[in-house]
């Protein structure tokens, strides 16, 4: 069946939020926070704090709350930046051409200055993993500088044109240059190849020079925000519409398109309802719905979901689906509907690391191939890099997700301060977030309007000033009177929202 897909962005000043969907359901959700932006693919001139050789490890100062961790000696050149999607990764893990291990890295000592990037942000009580092997992903090309290899996405399957992109960039490379041809890159014109080559290279020249210049802990080179990344990587032939409802955001997007496909242009589309977007699209009872652990399948079966800090675990459960033949028929009926359900969870929640699914148990060994064939089949959509192994003889399948970053729920929600993170509760931004869409959502409403924020006193002081200011700023741009409340007999995760309007009297939200 053909996959349409579509693109849906919800800018606002204090967040980004983009949607990818497939065939009108979310598959795919990218958020960034101003208050807690991502710094993966950012370039520092770190400084060594402790060297672990014991772990063959060190850390290293990066201007950062908590110092970064490094591999000393990295065994894989797979730091082909966090957002460079897993047909790319995968083409490094390809036994059909390895590239040569890099050259090695010279020794580090404490208190040593040394160029890194970040390729995973701080999770929990761990600081942002870095790397030395620096690599920095174009609209078509992934250069790696230090690294003499070309390899090609095994996406691109056509022989003549692996071997057409092979020569050209080949024919374009300098010593100490590597590249990986990205699936971005089929069927495009020689010189825009090359025009990424160059850009690429120049890139690297700038990120030099200045990295002679920045004292160390210090930022040299920052990546792409997130509409930019989405739109280098993501807005493809395949996507047919990218819907924004942001002015800036926007013009921001017809500029990209404007000028490296005009021909897609009529595929931007400015959303103008007065309903939010994210709401317009049932996108935001997706995402409330992706912090639950159990999901319902269309004909009565479920699938459970568990993250844990060792693995993540799926169950499946037939629920209230008796279906018409006899069990084993009803099992496998159940298994083959939890398959694409179990992929798109796991790409919607971005779980990774170790993932263990308990299907149910099947007696026919037909059956079982043929959900394996199929669940196999089903990984190809995702755009992460995961391997999966067979069903073992308990009906589990093992697989393993690459981690680009926090999961979903990790990113909404914090632990329980009352339960000693037993379980888990909104997080402050989140809390903030919400009373932002809602003051947006109601608009005109608020003209002249009183509105009367009341929140937990340790609630407000985990709230950044930065974002508190942007509320109470959006709320008085809308005509409102806004008061700011703080009372210990609140929820300690919610920000009670009490409104007073001219002629309506009062509301709570």
């Amino acid at each position: 069946m053909e996959v349409r897909k579509s693109l849906v962005v919800n800018s606002t000043p204090l967040e980004t939020r983009i949607a990818l969907l497939e065939n009108g359901q979310l598959c795919e959700l990218f958020l960034e926070r101003t208050m807690n932006k991502s710094q993966v693919g950012d370039v520092y001139k770190g400084r060594v704090a402790k060297l672990l050789p014991g772990m063959q490890s060190a850390f290293v100062n990066i201007g950062g709350v908590k110092d970064g961790f490094l591999y000393l000696d990295d065994p894989v050149v797979q730091r082909l930046g966090s957002d460079l999607s897993a047909e790319e990764e995968g083409e490094e893990a390809s036994t059909e051409e390895l590239p040569p291990p890099p050259p090695p890295l010279p020794p580090l000592k404490e208190g040593e200055e040394t160029l890194v990037q970040v390729v995973k942000d701080p999770i929990g009580s761990k600081g942002p993993r870095l790397s030395r092997h620096l690599s920095f992903p174009g609209r078509f090309l992934v250069f790696m500088p230090g690294i003499e290899h070309i390899g090609i996405s095994r996406k691109i399957t056509d022989p003549a044109e692996r071997e057409r992109l092979r020569e050209l960039i080949r024919s374009h490379v300098q010593p100490g240059e590597g590249f990986i041809v990205r699936t971005a890159a089929i069927g495009e014109k020689d010189e825009d190849l090359v025009g990424d080559v160059i850009f690429l290279r120049q890139l690297w020249q700038g990120i030099q020079a200045k990295a002679d210049t920045v004292p160390a802990p210090g930022l040299v080179w920052q990546d792409l925000r997130l509409l930019q990344k989405v739109m280098r990587d993501i807005f493809r032939e395949e996507v047919s519409t990218f819907w924004v409802d942001d002015d800036a955001a926007h013009r921001e997007v017809v500029s990209f398109v404007e000028n490296l496909h005009p021909e897609w242009s009529n595929r931007v589309k400015r959303f103008t309802s007065d309903l939010p977007i994210f709401e317009a699209f049932g996108i935001e009872s997706e995402i409330d719905s992706a912090r639950q652990p159990k999901v319902f399948l269309k004909h009565g079966g479920s699938i459970v979901l568990n993250q844990t800090e060792a693995l993540v675990s799926v169950d499946v459960n037939t629920g209230k689906f008796v279906g018409k033949k006899d069990l084993e028929e009803t099992v496998f009926l159940t298994n083959l509907e939890a398959i694409p359900e179990i992929v798109r969870q796991l790409r919607l929640r971005n779980l990774g690391g170790i993932v263990v699914i308990d299907f149910i148990d099947m007696v026919d060994p037909l059956h079982r191939e043929e959900v394996l064939a199929r669940f196999h089949e089903e990984l190809k959509r995702d755009r992460n890099h995961a391997r999966a192994g067979g069903i073992s003889e308990f009906g589990l399948v093992e697989l393993t997700r690459k981690r680009t970053g926090p999961s979903l729920e990790r990113q909404l929600t914090q632990p329980c301060p009352i339960c000693s993170g037993a379980g888990r509760t909104q997080s402050p931004e989140t809390s903030l977030l919400k009373a932002y869409r809602e003051l947006v959502r109601l608009g005109e409403r608020l003209r002249g309007a009183d509105v009367r924020l009341t929140l937990h006193p340790e609630l407000s002081a985990a709230i950044h000033h930065e974002a508190r200011e942007g509320l109470m700023q959006l709320a008085r741009l809308m005509g409102a009177r806004v008061s700011w409340i703080e009372r210990a007999d609140t929820p300690r995760h919610a920000v009670v929202m009490d409104l007073q309007i001219p002629g309506q009297g009062s509301a709570t939200a």
